[in-house]
């Protein structure tokens, strides 16, 4: 009797145990438009060929307002994640490709793709909202990743180096080359 009801009350708690792990607290919260909180809100969305981002505005009295902030919060985390990008290829392409003492050429290209890529937006869409019981709207938003890809090619397709920095990097190989020949003797 007594290894029955130690049965029957362990297979209680296992039940328990997992049904309780099923569902999410979080995602268990009604906001104030009566609508759980969705699960792009305890993560975001992960895509090859789409960047996901949240946008997070503030308490305001006017409603427009609202979710101007949460607009703007997104477009900031945006272009955020482009400057890293962009940064974070340049170094690389800086690193690798050993051009390291031409920096001032590098760093103006790298401020031409970033002001290309954070000037358009197109394709930064709305995808779903969720207004918090507090009133704070918290907007999901999605950017195709190949607008960035085209931006940075039309940037580099475009960016040509300056004949004065290439002329001055060839007199500086001419000088180096001069220098080792005066070693050699």
């Amino acid at each position: 009797m007594k290894k029955l009801f130690l049965c029957a009350f362990t297979l209680i708690v296992a039940v328990l145990a997992v049904t309780g792990c099923k569902s999410d607290p979080r995602s268990r919260i009604e906001g104030a438009e009566g609508v759980n909180r969705p699960e792009w809100m305890n993560k975001t969305p992960k895509s090859d060929e789409i960047y996901y981002v949240v946008g997070d505005g503030r308490p305001a009295e006017i409603d427009t307002v609202r979710r101007n902030t949460a607009r703007i919060d997104a477009l900031a985390k945006l272009s955020q994640w482009k400057s890293a990008v962009v940064a974070d290829t340049m170094k690389s392409y800086v690193e690798e490709g050993g051009a390291i003492g031409n920096t001032q050429t590098l760093q103006h290209f790298e401020q031409a793709t970033l002001a290309r890529s954070d000037a358009n937006i197109s394709g930064f869409d709305q995808e779903d909202y969720w207004v918090d019981p507090d009133g704070v709207y918290h907007i999901l938003y999605s950017y195709p990743k190949a607008d960035l890809r085209t931006d940075f090619s039309v940037s580099v397709s475009e960016f040509q180096r300056n004949e004065a920095a290439a002329f001055a990097e060839f007199k500086a190989e001419q000088a180096y080359k001069y220098l080792e020949a005066q070693l050699e003797k």
